[in-house]
């Protein structure tokens, strides 16, 4: 893995995934790593051989404690759905689509 520095770009252009990037109202992941720096926690997931990065916000933390998560990296390996929902953007105060945990197996 490339260490990231500001003499390069390695490590520092990623796939994020957005309400978008999903197929239909519902999607299926395979979460393949975790990522945790301080409270932050991002999930690579794929899907059909492509993978993106799901950062995970306090309420979608919070369902994966209550899915039987016991630590962040017990996640790795578990399939995800993630559903569309309408969300209120800090910045903007008006409605976006966004995404939340709706399954975890």
């Amino acid at each position: 893995m490339s260490e990231t520095n500001k003499n390069s770009w390695d490590g520092l252009l990623k796939n994020y995934l957005k309400a978008e990037h999903l197929s239909g109202d519902e999607e299926t992941f395979a979460c393949v790593d975790v990522t945790v720096i301080a409270e932050d926690m991002d999930l690579v997931l794929e899907v059909k051989e492509q993978k993106a990065i799901f950062t995970l916000n306090v309420t979608n933390k919070v369902f994966l404690k209550n899915a039987g998560i016991e630590a962040p990296k017990d996640a790795i390996g578990k399939k995800i759905t993630l559903k569309k929902v309408r969300v209120m953007n800090p910045t903007t105060h008006k409605e976006v689509d966004g995404l939340r945990i709706s399954k975890v197996e």
